[in-house]
């Protein structure tokens, strides 16, 4: 695993294989304030998410070492990410495919290419819905 991104900013991950891609997410969430680390496979996206809990996870669906879809019940069923929103980001627009991804637990969908302003408002949104209240102690 490469190093974070450093900043103050909530931190993200984004799995997604093609560096134009990521490099416009970057970019595009960086100027949001927000810090992104990217991951170019389900496996690194694993390895990532067994160390840190980001604050929200952008998924690309296909990739070349599996499908996307395959982490987010992986994530749903760990107790420590299990509340983590996820974002599908995917040139896969049909509506059945839009469906799949809600079904399998996505909190959003953006189709690609990706636009700023859709993205920026559709991170904040699913962050402020996502937004746990502090527990108070016994």
């Amino acid at each position: 695993m490469t190093a974070l991104p450093r900043g103050h900013g909530p931190l993200l991950l984004a799995v997604e294989d093609e560096p134009r891609n990521a490099a416009l997410l970057e970019a595009i969430l960086g100027r949001a304030g927000y810090r992104l680390y990217v991951a170019t496979g389900v496996e690194e996206a694993r390895a990532f998410l067994a160390q840190e809990t980001p604050a929200m996870v952008l998924l690309d669906r296909h990739l070349p070492d599996g499908d996307g879809l395959d982490l987010i019940p992986e994530i749903r069923g760990d107790d420590r990410l299990g509340d983590v929103p996820i974002l599908l980001v995917s040139a896969s627009v049909l509506p059945r495919d839009v469906q799949v991804a809600m079904d399998a637990g996505a909190d959003g969908f953006l189709a690609k290419p990706v636009r700023v302003k859709p993205l920026v408002e559709e991170v904040r949104r699913l962050l402020d819905a996502g937004a746990v209240a502090p527990k108070l102690a016994d």
